[in-house]
């Protein structure tokens, strides 16, 4: 009974929570309408909490606790608790917005566009490869998880005659890669938005470099195609080839993409202005556009009458989807704020800026920690939310920037090589392989990535 009436409940408190949030940042954060923000948040954490999986729990739990503990050393009324729950209130709120902008592209049919530059005649393993991870870079950017079935269903029409287990390594290693490469300069990547709000770094200084290591890691991932130049012979080959010439294609559209790209850089650049003009943080600033925006772009498109029909559809799944998270972030946040009013960092500051003296040894340690914690079960979020306790000292000596990039660079390794996270769930379900099969064959390129976040942040020091 319980929890059907707070699965009822939970996306009507999480939409007055994101409006207490814009009416916060539209008041210039009046203590009234802050405190408000805080009791929402804490009524959202309780009936979040036991519907949350059982890593969000038990890390939320651990949150709490110490903070409550904090609060108590250092003499903290109970009372001003709410009003420590809402430093992460924007990335619920952000997190919140992203379904519209996703249900803007899918009902303008650019997923099915994009997608089409799969089919371009070929006959070559290793330009699919190349091709294949191009466009999961492209449609991973908003369409998220939606990518994945979208792809496999394409890529899977051509790879029909090929062996079935390279089959399932080519999709595997072609298409999640392109979810970890584009999340490091996205605007609405939620690992992008934490390790900004950790290190305090402005996202307009962090974009141009992430995007330029993100081209980077995107020839990186194409030199994996190589491999199947050789690998196929002749037989994948010409099976790849007999797949395009038995199977009916359609040409990309060259105008559906430049509109796709054209319409990126508007948001971008929307965000950026509104941050800007009304002096709130880049993240803060898209929060407030993504909605806007997606009616907009639906209204051009004249599908915005599908467009309310899919979000009505779907609002309440997707509101609902956000209590896992909305633990983590509340719980994190308030600790943060807690043990802020401690002396605890005062007498950390000594040891933990001793090892910021070896910055090398610091920037291999946070690859390490993002390379295997998440393989035995640690969302990448927690892992940088335990490695950002830390930080405070450090960014005392060492540049936020280059922090910034290699939490962000090594976290996203995750996206494709985390045996629990989400999209190789998702892919090992389609592919009906083990996670930790994909984990495998994605591990090589896994230690390339975190090695360019690593050198990244030595190059930016």
């Amino acid at each position: 009974m319980w929890s059907r009436w707070s699965q009822h409940v939970r996306p009507y408190l999480f939409t007055l929570l994101l409006l207490s949030f814009i009416a916060t940042v539209a008041s210039g954060e009046t203590a009234w309408i802050k405190y408000i923000e805080g009791i929402l948040a804490l009524l959202s954490f309780v009936l979040s909490f036991h519907a949350a999986r059982r890593m969000f729990q038990i890390v939320g739990s651990i949150f709490i606790t110490a903070g409550i503990a904090c609060l108590l050393w250092a003499h903290v009324p109970l009372q001003k608790l709410p009003l420590l729950l809402t430093s992460n209130v924007m990335l619920i709120s952000l997190l919140y917005m992203l379904p519209f902008v996703n249900h803007a592209i899918r009902v303008g049919g650019y997923d099915r566009h994009l997608s089409r530059w799969l089919q371009v005649k070929g006959g070559r393993l290793d330009t699919l490869f190349v091709r294949s991870l191009i466009v999961s870079y492209c449609l991973s950017l908003f369409l998220f998880f939606a990518a994945l079935p979208l792809m496999k269903r394409v890529l899977g029409k051509y790879l029909a005659d090929v062996e079935e287990s390279t089959a399932k390594r080519f999709m595997a290693s072609s298409i999640l890669p392109g979810f970890g490469i584009v999340a490091v300069w996205s605007p609405v990547e939620p690992l992008v938005a934490t390790a900004v709000l950790l290190t305090g770094v402005s996202y307009a200084k962090l974009f141009p470099w992430m995007f330029a290591f993100s081209l980077v890691l995107l020839a990186l991932g194409s030199l994996r195609g190589l491999a199947y130049r050789q690998k196929g012979a002749l037989e994948t080959a010409a099976a790849l080839g007999s797949s395009y010439e038995t199977r009916p294609t359609h040409a990309p559209s060259w105008s559906h993409t430049f509109q796709f790209f054209i319409a990126l850089a508007i948001l971008i650049g929307s965000a950026f202005l509104a941050h800007s003009i009304v002096s709130v943080s880049f993240f803060t600033a898209m929060t407030l556009i993504l909605l806007p925006f997606s009616i907009l772009w639906a209204v051009m498109k004249r599908r915005f009458n599908r467009f309310v029909k899919i979000s009505r559809k779907k609002w309440q799944e997707n509101t609902d989807g956000l209590r896992h998270l909305l633990v983590l972030f509340l719980s994190f946040g308030f600790f943060n704020a807690a043990i802020a009013q401690t002396p605890l960092f005062t007498w950390l500051s000594g040891p933990v800026q001793a090892i910021s003296a070896w910055p090398v040894l610091l920037y291999i340690c946070i690859a390490v920690l993002f390379l295997v914690l998440p393989v035995l079960g640690l969302h990448p979020l927690v892992v940088m939310s335990v490695i950002g306790l830390f930080l405070p000292p450090v960014l005392e000596v060492i540049s936020p920037l280059s922090i910034a990039v290699v939490m962000i660079i090594c976290s996203l390794a995750s996206a494709f090589m985390g045996t629990f996270n989400s999209t190789v769930t998702i892919m090992s379900g389609l592919l009906q392989v083990n996670p930790y099969r994909i984990t495998l064959w994605n591990l090589v390129f896994g230690v390339v990535f975190a090695v360019v976040g690593v050198i990244a942040g030595l190059l930016l020091l």
